[in-house]
């Protein structure tokens, strides 16, 4: 067996391998000495404390001929480690020891084991990391929507109760105080408005439209706003359309006037004295194609080479003037909003001569279908039914709840009933026909959503389920007039509001449910 067992591994391993005779007592009989100076006569057990399992092995083994295996034993040499696999047979009289050095093999598969665990650690640190980035993200977004909501509501307060105030009679100074209050009160609805944008952006939440509208008047409209402020700062305003650019578009016309918006508010918050000038050119038009470039210049302080570089980052202002207001987030979001409209953006400027922001925004010019005249833009009035409508307000908030009743009472065509939450309102319209319901969206226990669709879907009284239902909320989201109207609303208003604006949708919804 011993010749045999030789024969047969010594072809296979060579020099890999030693051939060890053993007697049960443990005295080495045989041995060539490859791998391991053990000497013939010596015991095994003093060779390598693992051979004390030979004794366990004896004791356990009832049979002859019985061989086991033990894989990757670590034999200390005064110059290295050797890693070994092990066969130990028993004879009927003798043990046969075949040790096979392992040592490259299994360092080479420990290498790559090791490696295969530093990438799986590897991605795991990184699918945690961005685990971490998208919850801060999320709380960040979440926690910047909740300032939004919570400074909006009381600043719908502080500008409603402002719009009635202006209706009094007042001397010189308090009009100017309540220019006051109107213009810190706006300034603080764009603030908010900007962190929210911002923070759609980065998070990938802002959606760009494609829609039909008229670019003409868009231009016109904001030729005619920026033409009153001009005037109001003894600046000239330039603005030139150019007419080979047809009235009807097809894009965002929002994000558009949002961009123009917050760039021609840029060069008149730093222009004192001189020009502000808006151009809009036509690049080119082809297969339906149209690229348009919109120029914003001033006559300003102008922006340092230094400075221009980082322009466009967060935050980021110039100039120490404090009666220059701003939060540095205005051109983060015109570049942003350009890049997402598949556009480009520069800007040049020399200080003390102005500057110069240029941008290349990309239309289309097929006319899509129209769809069904909303009325948008259309003023309406009450209809002539003899009587006085109801009005059922739903609003948690006391100062709201009497600003709009207070607006609505002041017009002598209402009645108003208050409800503080969803729950609320069910036990009133069961009660009562109305006219139109004003609804907020953020209520508790019963929000503005869930409130609507009992109304819609759980009343067979069509006096019930068909009163009309307007949305108002200081959520300013994307989708949030969708939201509503999939819920069924008729109509939804942001907060802060303008009085005339409600009183129209309000006139809007029961002229159309009369008529």
């Amino acid at each position: 067996m011993v010749d045999t067992l030789s024969q047969k591994y010594r072809l296979r391993f060579q020099n890999n391998m030693q051939f060890l005779v053993v007697a049960f007592d443990g005295i080495i009989k045989k041995t060539d000495h490859i791998l391991f100076n053990w000497k013939e006569g010596s015991s095994i057990f003093e060779a390598h404390p693992f051979f004390e399992i030979i004794h366990d092995l004896l004791e356990n083994s009832n049979q002859n001929n019985q061989e086991y295996t033990f894989s990757c034993v670590h034999f200390e040499e005064p110059s290295e480690t050797k890693i070994c696999d092990v066969t130990i047979c028993f004879d009927p009289t003798e043990i046969i020891i075949v040790i096979f050095e392992y040592t490259s093999k299994y360092k080479e598969l420990t290498k790559i084991a090791q490696q295969k665990n530093d990438i799986l650690f590897k991605n795991k640190e990184l699918e945690l990391k961005h685990e971490f980035l998208l919850k801060k993200e999320e709380f960040k977004n979440s926690l910047i929507a909740n300032i939004n909501h919570q400074i909006k509501t009381p600043l719908t307060g502080i500008l409603g109760f402002t719009e009635i105030l202006e209706k009094t009679s007042l001397n010189f100074d308090q009009e100017e105080l309540i220019n006051i209050i109107k213009r810190e009160s706006k300034q603080l609805d764009a603030i908010v408005t900007d962190m929210l944008n911002v923070s759609k952006i980065e998070a990938g939440l802002l959606e760009i439209k494609k829609e039909n509208f008229d670019f003409v008047k868009l231009i016109r409209d904001l030729e005619k706003k920026y033409r009153y402020l001009a005037e109001e700062k003894n600046i000239e305003l330039d603005v030139y359309l150019d007419e080979n650019i047809t009235s009807e578009l097809i894009g965002d016309r929002v994000r558009v006037q949002q961009i123009l918006i917050n760039l021609l508010n840029n060069a008149f918050r730093y222009t004192k004295q001189g020009k502000v000038s808006l151009k809009v050119t036509q690049n080119y038009q082809r297969a339906g194609n149209l690229s348009v470039n919109f120029s914003v210049s001033d006559s300003g302080q102008g922006i340092t080479a230094e400075n221009l570089k980082s322009v466009f980052d967060r935050f980021t202002r110039f100039h120490e003037d404090k009666q220059v207001t701003g939060t540095g987030l205005g051109l983060t979001i015109v570049k942003n909003l350009v890049e997402l409209m598949g556009g480009d953006i520069k800007v040049s400027s020399k200080i003390d001569e102005g500057s110069t922001f240029s941008l290349n925004l990309p239309f289309v010019f097929k006319i899509l279908k129209k769809k069904k005249d909303e009325g948008k833009g259309k003023k309406y009035t009450l209809p002539d039914l003899g009587r006085k409508f109801r009005v059922l307000l739903v609003e948690d908030k006391e100062v709201n709840q009497f600003l709009i009743m207070k607006l609505l009472i002041s017009k002598g065509m209402f009645f108003v009933d208050a409800a503080m939450n969803g729950k609320e309102a069910i036990k009133y319209i069961e009660k009562r026909k109305y006219d139109v319901v004003l609804m907020d969206l953020m209520m508790f226990p019963m929000n503005g959503y869930e409130t609507t669709r009992l109304i819609r879907e759980s009343y067979d009284d069509k006096t019930i389920s068909n009163t009309p239902i307007i949305g108002f909320t200081a959520q300013n989201a994307d989708g949030e007039k969708e939201k509503c109207l999939k819920s069924g609303m008729n109509d939804f208003i942001n907060k802060p509001f303008s009085q005339e604006d409600l009183l129209n949708k309000i006139y809007k919804q029961i002229s159309q449910n009369n008529s």
